[in-house]
Protein backbone atom coordinates (compact mmCIF):
# COMPACT_ATOMS: atom_id res chain seq x y z
CA UNK A 1 0.00 0.00 0.00
CA UNK A 2 2.95 2.04 0.55
CA UNK A 3 2.57 2.53 -3.33
CA UNK A 4 -0.79 3.37 -3.47
CA UNK A 5 -0.18 6.31 -1.01
CA UNK A 6 3.00 7.97 -3.04
CA UNK A 7 1.10 7.74 -6.37
CA UNK A 8 -1.69 9.91 -4.76
CA UNK A 9 0.95 12.47 -3.63
CA UNK A 10 2.83 12.82 -6.45
CA UNK A 11 -0.57 12.42 -8.58
CA UNK A 12 -1.71 15.39 -6.81
CA UNK A 13 1.03 17.74 -6.66
CA UNK A 14 1.72 17.12 -10.46
CA UNK A 15 -1.79 17.64 -11.15
CA UNK A 16 -1.84 21.42 -9.39
CA UNK A 17 1.53 22.10 -11.57
CA UNK A 18 -0.02 20.93 -14.71
CA UNK A 19 -3.28 22.63 -14.60
CA UNK A 20 -1.00 26.04 -14.46
CA UNK A 21 1.22 25.12 -17.45
CA UNK A 22 0.82 27.53 -20.50
CA UNK A 23 2.47 25.70 -23.37
CA UNK A 24 2.42 26.40 -26.97
CA UNK A 25 1.29 23.20 -27.64
CA UNK A 26 -1.98 22.52 -25.67
CA UNK A 27 -2.35 19.19 -24.02
CA UNK A 28 -6.06 17.91 -24.00
CA UNK A 29 -5.35 15.89 -20.30
CA UNK A 30 -5.55 19.32 -19.02
CA UNK A 31 -9.01 19.24 -18.57
CA UNK A 32 -9.22 15.34 -18.08
CA UNK A 33 -7.39 14.89 -14.92
CA UNK A 34 -9.15 11.07 -14.78
CA UNK A 35 -7.00 10.79 -18.18
CA UNK A 36 -4.19 12.67 -16.60
CA UNK A 37 -3.93 10.27 -13.53
CA UNK A 38 -4.34 7.47 -15.26
CA UNK A 39 -1.42 8.06 -18.23
CA UNK A 40 0.92 9.29 -15.46
CA UNK A 41 -0.04 6.28 -13.22
CA UNK A 42 0.92 4.21 -16.02
CA UNK A 43 4.23 5.51 -15.84
CA UNK A 44 5.03 5.50 -12.23
CA UNK A 45 3.93 2.15 -11.77
CA UNK A 46 7.15 0.68 -13.30
CA UNK A 47 8.89 3.05 -10.34
CA UNK A 48 10.83 1.73 -7.57
CA UNK A 49 9.45 3.06 -4.19
CA UNK A 50 12.82 4.83 -3.89
CA UNK A 51 12.10 6.39 -6.90
CA UNK A 52 8.83 7.61 -6.24
CA UNK A 53 9.86 8.37 -2.89
CA UNK A 54 13.00 10.91 -4.09
CA UNK A 55 10.70 11.77 -6.59
CA UNK A 56 8.00 12.74 -4.16
CA UNK A 57 10.78 15.04 -2.28
CA UNK A 58 11.47 16.69 -5.26
CA UNK A 59 7.73 17.64 -6.06
CA UNK A 60 7.79 19.05 -2.54
CA UNK A 61 10.73 20.72 -2.22
CA UNK A 62 10.11 22.63 -5.81
CA UNK A 63 6.48 23.76 -4.44
CA UNK A 64 8.18 24.84 -1.41
CA UNK A 65 10.12 26.96 -3.64
CA UNK A 66 7.36 28.37 -5.51
CA UNK A 67 8.98 26.11 -8.68
CA UNK A 68 6.26 24.33 -11.07
CA UNK A 69 8.36 21.90 -12.87
CA UNK A 70 5.81 21.20 -15.27
CA UNK A 71 5.77 24.61 -16.23
CA UNK A 72 10.07 23.93 -16.36
CA UNK A 73 9.61 20.98 -18.47
CA UNK A 74 6.77 22.18 -20.75
CA UNK A 75 9.60 25.25 -21.38
CA UNK A 76 11.81 22.70 -22.00
CA UNK A 77 10.26 20.94 -24.58
CA UNK A 78 9.52 24.61 -26.44
CA UNK A 79 12.99 25.66 -25.70
CA UNK A 80 12.03 28.35 -23.91
CA UNK A 81 14.35 28.06 -21.12
CA UNK A 82 18.32 26.51 -20.97
CA UNK A 83 18.85 23.25 -19.97
CA UNK A 84 18.05 22.47 -16.45
CA UNK A 85 21.38 19.81 -16.34
CA UNK A 86 23.96 18.92 -18.20
CA UNK A 87 23.35 14.98 -16.47
CA UNK A 88 25.15 12.58 -18.89
CA UNK A 89 22.68 9.85 -17.78
CA UNK A 90 19.86 11.46 -19.43
CA UNK A 91 21.27 10.41 -22.74
CA UNK A 92 21.76 6.83 -22.00
CA UNK A 93 18.01 6.72 -20.50
CA UNK A 94 16.66 8.39 -23.64
CA UNK A 95 18.72 5.45 -25.53
CA UNK A 96 17.45 2.73 -23.93
CA UNK A 97 13.52 4.41 -24.42
CA UNK A 98 14.04 4.93 -27.62
CA UNK A 99 14.91 1.33 -28.09
CA UNK A 100 11.61 0.48 -26.49
CA UNK A 101 9.20 2.69 -28.26
CA UNK A 102 10.57 1.62 -31.16
CA UNK A 103 9.48 -2.16 -30.09
CA UNK A 104 6.60 -0.96 -29.27
CA UNK A 105 5.07 0.83 -32.77
CA UNK A 106 6.82 -2.34 -34.53
CA UNK A 107 4.34 -4.44 -32.34
CA UNK A 108 1.54 -2.32 -31.95
CA UNK A 109 1.40 0.00 -34.61
CA UNK A 110 -2.47 1.61 -33.67
CA UNK A 111 -1.74 1.63 -30.46
CA UNK A 112 1.53 3.60 -30.88
CA UNK A 113 -0.12 5.97 -33.21
CA UNK A 114 -3.30 6.72 -30.54
CA UNK A 115 -1.29 6.70 -27.55
CA UNK A 116 2.23 7.49 -28.06
CA UNK A 117 4.26 10.22 -28.86
CA UNK A 118 6.09 9.53 -32.02
CA UNK A 119 9.61 9.35 -31.93
CA UNK A 120 10.85 11.06 -35.43
CA UNK A 121 12.01 14.43 -35.35
CA UNK A 122 9.21 17.10 -35.15
CA UNK A 123 10.81 20.88 -34.74
CA UNK A 124 8.32 21.72 -32.40
CA UNK A 125 9.65 19.88 -29.41
CA UNK A 126 6.63 17.45 -28.96
CA UNK A 127 8.55 14.70 -29.93
CA UNK A 128 9.30 11.50 -27.72
CA UNK A 129 12.69 12.14 -26.62
CA UNK A 130 12.22 15.91 -26.21
CA UNK A 131 9.62 15.07 -24.09
CA UNK A 132 11.25 12.57 -22.20
CA UNK A 133 14.92 14.43 -21.86
CA UNK A 134 12.33 17.82 -20.69
CA UNK A 135 11.07 15.90 -18.23
CA UNK A 136 14.11 14.53 -16.67
CA UNK A 137 15.74 17.39 -16.81
CA UNK A 138 13.20 18.34 -13.97
CA UNK A 139 13.77 15.76 -11.64
CA UNK A 140 17.47 16.28 -9.81
CA UNK A 141 20.26 14.09 -10.52
CA UNK A 142 18.99 11.92 -7.56
CA UNK A 143 15.91 10.79 -9.13
CA UNK A 144 17.98 10.76 -12.48
CA UNK A 145 20.49 8.11 -11.08
CA UNK A 146 17.68 6.14 -9.58
CA UNK A 147 15.91 6.94 -13.16
CA UNK A 148 18.80 4.89 -15.32
CA UNK A 149 19.47 2.02 -12.60
CA UNK A 150 15.43 1.12 -13.25
CA UNK A 151 15.81 1.68 -16.65
CA UNK A 152 18.67 -0.04 -17.01
CA UNK A 153 17.76 -3.43 -14.67
CA UNK A 154 14.58 -3.97 -17.11
CA UNK A 155 16.83 -3.53 -20.07
CA UNK A 156 19.26 -6.17 -18.67
CA UNK A 157 16.27 -8.30 -17.45
CA UNK A 158 15.11 -8.15 -21.69
CA UNK A 159 12.05 -6.20 -20.12
CA UNK A 160 10.53 -3.18 -21.92
CA UNK A 161 8.82 -0.58 -19.70
CA UNK A 162 7.29 1.03 -22.36
CA UNK A 163 5.43 -1.94 -22.96
CA UNK A 164 4.33 -2.38 -19.58
CA UNK A 165 3.34 0.70 -19.00
CA UNK A 166 0.93 0.91 -22.17
CA UNK A 167 -0.38 -2.79 -20.88
CA UNK A 168 -1.40 -1.02 -17.71
CA UNK A 169 -2.73 2.12 -19.66
CA UNK A 170 -4.79 -0.19 -22.00
CA UNK A 171 -6.22 -2.18 -18.77
CA UNK A 172 -7.28 0.60 -16.88
CA UNK A 173 -9.52 1.14 -20.29
CA UNK A 174 -11.10 -2.24 -20.14
CA UNK A 175 -8.88 -4.29 -22.50
CA UNK A 176 -7.64 -7.82 -21.43
CA UNK A 177 -4.07 -6.73 -22.88
CA UNK A 178 -1.93 -5.06 -25.62
CA UNK A 179 -3.17 -7.51 -28.26
CA UNK A 180 -6.71 -6.65 -27.90
CA UNK A 181 -6.73 -3.11 -27.43
CA UNK A 182 -4.68 -3.45 -31.03
CA UNK A 183 -7.34 -5.26 -32.62
CA UNK A 184 -10.07 -3.03 -31.41
CA UNK A 185 -8.16 -0.08 -32.68
CA UNK A 186 -7.82 -2.00 -35.93
CA UNK A 187 -11.34 -3.13 -36.23
CA UNK A 188 -12.51 0.73 -35.67
CA UNK A 189 -10.21 1.53 -38.18
CA UNK A 190 -11.52 -0.17 -40.74
CA UNK A 191 -14.98 -0.44 -40.21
Amino acid sequence: MENDSLFIKILDLEWDMFVQVKSTHPVSCQSSPDKFRAIRKSVFEMWTVEMLSAYLKQLQKAEKQGRNLLTEKYARMDNLIPPLTDNPLIGAIIEINDRWQHELQQRFPALFERCCRGTDPTGDGSNFSIYLSSELETYGDPVIDLYYENVKNAEDQGRNLSVEALLRLVQTSGYRDLEHAESCLNNATQG
